[in-house]
Parts: C-alpha cells; sequence; structure tokens
C-alpha cells in the first residue's frame, strides 16, 4: 500500500504545484453494496458509509482530473432461517477519476459533470456477523484477496458559494476481480452504488 501512498502524494504535490484551478475537498455518503459473480449466491444488499478526501484539478478546459482516497463500507448480506449474515468488508479506496464539466451559460453557479475512472482497495476488514433472537456474533474472514480493482462511473452536481463548493454525486463502483482468495477460487466481486455529498474550499493555488 505505501508504494500507491506515494504515487498519490507526488500527484498531489504536481496539481498544486500546476498552473491550474486546485481544490482540496471532504467528502462522506452512503453504500447500498452487494456481490456478483457466479458463485455469489442470492444475497442481498448491505448498507455501508465512505468517506474520504478528494482533490480536483481544472485547467481552463472541461477537463478536471480528481483522485481520491476514501474508508469505504462493502459487503452484503442473508437469511437462513431465524438467523441473519452480514458479510462485512472495510477498504482504504483510492480512485483516479477523470471528470467532464457539462457548464451551464445561463446558470454559471450550477456544476454538472460526469466521470469514471479505475480504482484501487486495500482491505482493512472482513467480517461475517451473525444475529438471532438479539444476540450476535462474529467471526474473521480469512480468504479474502488484500487488494480489490475496479471502475467508478458516476454524474455530480455542484453548486458554486463564492469561493467554496458544495455538491453531491452518484456513483456506480464495479468490483473487477474476485475477492475469494480459497482453493476454489470463486467468482465473488464487490459491487456498490454510492452517494455522497462534497464540499470543496478555495482554489489551492490562490492560498499560496
Amino acid at each position: 500500500m505505501k508504494k500507491y501512498l506515494v504515487f498519490l502524494l507526488t500527484l498531489f504535490l504536481f496539481i498544486i504545484n500546476s498552473n491550474a484551478q486546485v481544490r482540496f475537498g471532504l467528502k462522506s455518503g452512503l453504500n447500498i453494496s452487494s456481490l456478483h459473480g457466479d458463485d455469489a449466491g442470492d444475497l442481498d444488499s448491505k448498507l455501508g458509509f465512505a468517506a474520504g478526501f478528494l482533490l480536483s484539478y481544472q485547467t481552463k478546459s472541461i477537463f478536471i482530473l480528481q483522485p481520491e482516497i476514501s474508508y469505504t463500507m462493502k459487503g452484503a448480506t442473508t437469511k437462513v432461517g431465524s438467523v441473519s449474515f452480514t458479510l462485512a468488508y472495510d477498504y482504504v479506496e483510492i480512485p483516479i477519476l477523470f471528470k467532464f464539466a457539462l457548464p451551464l451559460d445561463d446558470s454559471p453557479n450550477l456544476k454538472p459533470s460526469v466521470f469514471a475512472g479505475p480504482f484501487i482497495a486495500f482491505k482493512t476488514k472482513a467480517k461475517i456477523i451473525a444475529k438471532a433472537n438479539g444476540e450476535s456474533d462474529e467471526a474473521d474472514i480469512k480468504k479474502v484477496t488484500p487488494r480489490d480493482y475496479g471502475f467508478q462511473v458516476g454524474a455530480a452536481m455542484g453548486f458554486g458559494l463564492g469561493k467554496y463548493e458544495l455538491g453531491f454525486d452518484i456513483r456506480y463502483i464495479l468490483g473487477l476481480s474476485s475477492i475469494d482468495e480459497s482453493i476454489d477460487h470463486f467468482d465473488v466481486k464487490n459491487n456498490v452504488l454510492n452517494i455522497n455529498l462534497y464540499f470543496c474550499f478555495a482554489n489551492m493555488q490562490k492560498l499560496n
């Protein structure tokens, strides 16, 4: 994970020293996650939390480069008889998003955009939680890959507030690699619908 953080720091330093509009932001939101793949079975969705930081880099064009780092909760749920089970997978996720602004001439303070890009995620927790009759128990899930890879795509709407920007986005996060590393190599991938609120601070170039 260290080499990816070094890469992200290098990208951060390049961005803030470039001749462009650079904004630092905070984001937080809701995950509606599930598992997909040939061996995922009939599982239900799980609600989770996601929060992190973003860096928005925009030249005078409509193109925006936006690296992020987030703590995100994924997984799924199911029920067998009177026992409910939750598969809880937590990650530190690093997407690199390529955004395209969709300027509105009549409403310059409205900032719609669409985006897509790859991500890598590093597992911090993998547990199964069983609940029945008001009691619960949990155990670690051992055979889960330490990293997850995939692709994100979505749309955002920002609202200009002077030097700041408040907005929301909705994105689909598709895992492209199986998270199972057991001897059977089951095909099970993460699948997330994510809804975020974000707040971006003033152009960092003007703060230097």
